[in-house]
């Protein structure tokens, strides 16, 4: 239902309550609640207007008309008091959606003079489920529906006795039980900000700038934006409500956690309502919360676990840290549990395993070896879910174990040892899959594997290798076809991206993205297509293979064994009215030629190349036969980049930089430069973030990667300096009085601001 009423040609009747209690009525032809003023007319006719800021209503009751049926008596399923003093039992509206702006409503009261009302957040001073206890207690399975109902029938012989104390005398429900449902029923009218105001921790002011806070930040909690304000402490906080609400409040720091008890709860249900099992036994949970409020939350837990809940409050940043830790500790867990489960099905048929010596390959694996088919699928799928690149599957003969290694953030780290008996039927396996030749061990062949990980579907490139001692390794790179990152989500610094912002929409020139392999050209050269993807832009892609897809692009896989290649998609690119072309890689002078002049004649041109630095790619290009004039005509930028490990947010250290640190940084980075740098950007003292390590990144201090960048942009100096084909320190001085930062520069800025360290970035940029 939308947030607009309408009631063109005729206009509605309405009362408008202020929250100082005044009230006035009048007429409408339309209202929203999303606009800040209430134009109300006091005649029908809407020639004369008052105009009230939304912000001083606390409701809007829109009149009965005569020919609006009759209402029947009922209950109303909520209890809310308006901050103007008034109470009212009402029914949330059909699409029973309360929003962070407000609630449309229909009376309960036959009586009332309002066919519908909307309650503005701010204007509500209480709401309360209204609902009795005992229907209360059946709706979170507290009590069976009979049980109720053989209460209720004996109530009605003793009315002066209340309907939990029956079911409790007559043993249809535990204390416990019942007095966690009323707790529960008598928390649902409490408000944070009444709580805040009561421990002198914040005064109505406060509480009323975060309510106008809250309707512009989407319904956000009045708690989070009072921390994020400053107003108050998280610790502050979570001891407000601990004391309120009679709970222990807990160090999550140095709480032992049960993992056990965290798998009594499906992982998509923790993270959505931002709560942690952090114990657990045959009749109780406990759940560390940082919202005691969040009574239906609190109410799916107990429907889910069917066992009594106890709370204990902790910081929500706490549960920003540690939810996503034990749920991946879990998960590893289970992986490991499933894994162990396949080698032991595998270890129990052994006596029935066909020996290599006694019959060909092609004989020891089969569509129907289900040991093994489960093996390589959850070989795959851990892979994915750790964020591997890739898959190592390295034989060691018959008397070794056959190693699986996994390549995530750009290092090779242990996977699993299988036992050799199995290294032919597992090794058969993929090339079933990726339907390739099973029975050709002599020489490497290439293949695909498409796969599907829950509702996600993958591709996997696969390379078989013959090795030493008679062994075949096989290596599958996922792809994982995802959707390009926007371009201000790279990692580019501030003047690195507005300066590619400008290149990229130029409306013809020669942009190269550079680096080694795996560096993540194809991404950022994405990334740069989806910030000018528009409707008024046809663009053509040829890349092998299309890892990335996005709307809007026509991709071209291209086939180099037909005769397919870049440069002859280029061509047929040329003739299908291109605005843009993105070439996957300039792997010879035929392509680089054709992209030149493509650019020359009126489009844009992206592409990728393996260089270590972007002076030196100008340089290669001309020694690979290019002309000079045309290639300084054309040249708009070049990005190098590499990809360095960050590190782990969740265990990071910050401790002031010696001066040995402070001396090799500024070694690295220039002295004079680095003086500058220090001088506009730090403080007196200069700090370091260091790796530590724990559970979230696996003990390494590391987690994730980031963009190191070099972006030198084309003027007329560097032209010139491009066409007498000027050595690359001559390039590189040039740009660098442009003010392009070098790749161990950018790295640097990226050391002091936190997000690796200087090891990371030694490890892929050169000195």
């Amino acid at each position: 239902m939308p947030l607009e009423r309408s009631f063109s040609p005729s206009m509605a009747k309405v009362t408008l309550s202020l929250v100082s209690g005044e009230t006035h009525s009048g007429y409408l032809r339309r209202f929203s609640p999303a606009e800040p003023d209430i134009v109300l007319s006091p005649t029908h006719d809407g020639r004369a207007n008052d105009r009230f800021a939304a912000e001083q209503v606390a409701w809007v009751g829109f009149h009965r008309e005569p020919q609006d049926p009759p209402l029947l008596p009922h209950r109303g399923a909520l209890k809310l008091r308006a901050s103007s003093g008034e109470t009212f039992l009402v029914d949330l509206a059909e699409d029973g959606e309360s929003r962070a702006i407000g609630s449309y409503v229909h009376p309960a009261d036959p009586s009332s003079p309002y066919r519908e009302m909307f309650f503005y957040e701010h204007g509500i001073s209480l709401r309360e489920v209204n609902e009795p206890l005992g229907e209360l207690l059946v709706k979170e399975g507290r009590v069976a529906p009979a049980a109720l109902d053989a209460g209720i029938s004996l109530q009605q012989h003793e009315t002066r006795t209340p309907i939990g104390q029956i079911l409790l005398e007559t043993r249809r429900i535990h204390r416990a039980a019942l007095d966690q449902a009323v707790t529960m029923q008598q928390r649902r009218g409490t408000r944070i900000g009444e709580i805040l105001i009561e421990a002198n921790l914040a005064s109505a002011n406060d509480i009323e700038f975060a309510l106008g806070e809250q309707r512009k930040r989407g319904g956000r909690r009045i708690g989070q934006i009072l921390v994020e304000m400053n107003v108050i402490s998280e610790v502050d906080l979570a001891a407000a409500l601990s004391r309120k609400f009679h709970l222990p409040c807990v160090d999550l720091d140095g709480c032992a956690i049960n993992l056990e008890s965290v798998a009594e709860l499906p992982r998509d249900f923790i993270e959505k309502h931002r709560l942690l099992p952090v114990d657990s036994d045959e009749r109780s949970l406990t759940i560390a919360i940082a919202d005691p409020l969040a009574v239906d939350s609190l109410d799916l837990v107990h429907i889910h676990s069917r066992k009594q809940i106890c709370e204990v409050v902790v910081t929500a940043s706490q549960l920003d840290k540690y939810i996503p830790i034990y749920l991946d500790r879990l998960e590893s867990h289970h992986r490991a549990s499933d894994l162990d489960e396949i080698l032991k099905g595998l270890a129990a048929g052994d006596g029935q395993a066909v020996r290599e010596t006694e019959v060909p390959e092609t004989s020891l694996v089969s569509e129907s070896d289900n040991a093994i088919i489960k093996l390589a699928n959850q070989i795959i799928v851990d892979a994915y879910r750790r964020g591997a690149s890739d898959i190592h599957i390295e034989p060691n003969g018959r008397e070794a174990t056959t190693r699986v290694r996994f390549r995530i953030d750009g290092d090779c780290v242990s996977y699993q040892d299988i036992p050799s008996a199995y290294r032919l039927p597992l090794i058969a396996r993929f090339k079933i899959m990726a339907t390739l030749d099973i029975a050709e061990r002599r020489k490497p062949q290439d293949g695909k594997i498409r796969f599907q990980v829950g509702e996600r579907r993958i591709e996997l490139r696969v390379a078989t290798i013959p090795t030493v001692n008679n062994n075949e390794d096989i290596v599958l790179r996922i792809l994982a076809g995802s959707k390009p990152l926007p371009l201000a989500q790279m990692g580019l610094s501030a003047h690195n991206l507005d300066a590619l912002e400008s290149v990229i929409r130029k409306p013809y020139g020669l942009v190269l993205c550079v680096g080694p392999t795996g560096s993540g050209k194809t991404t950022t050269l994405h990334s740069a297509l989806g910030a000018i993807n528009t409707v008024d832009t046809k663009i053509w892609t040829a890349e092998d293979p299309v890892e990335i897809t996005q709307a809007g692009l026509r991709q071209v896989q291209v086939h180099p064994k037909i005769g397919f290649t870049f440069a002859a998609a280029m061509r047929a690119f040329l003739r299908a009215d291109p605005d843009v072309i993105m070439v996957g890689e300039m792997r010879d002078r035929e392509t680089a030629e054709t992209a030149i002049e493509a650019s020359l004649t009126g489009h844009l041109v992206l592409s990728t190349l393996h260089t270590n630095s972007a002076p030196e790619t100008v340089t290669r290009l001309i020694d690979m036969g290019l002309d000079p004039f045309s290639f300084a005509d054309a040249l708009l930028g070049v990005l190098a980049q590499r990809l360095a490990r960050t590190l782990c947010k969740q265990c990071r250290e910050k401790t002031p930089a010696s001066a040995e640190e402070v001396e090799e940084l500024s070694k690295a980075y220039g002295p004079e430069a680095f003086q500058e740098f220090i001088a506009t950007h730090c403080t007196a003292q200069l700090e370091l973030w260091r790796a530590v390590g724990c559970s979230a990144c696996g003990a390494s201090g590391y987690k994730g990667r980031i963009g190191i960048h070099e972006l030198l942009v084309s003027d007329d100096e560097l032209k010139r300096a491009v066409q007498h084909k000027a050595p690359v320190d001559d390039l590189r001085r040039i740009a660098a009085e442009l003010g392009m930062k070098t790749l161990l520069q950018d790295g640097i800025e990226k050391v002091l601001g936190g997000e690796t360290d200087l090891k990371q970035v030694l490890a892929v940029c050169s000195r």
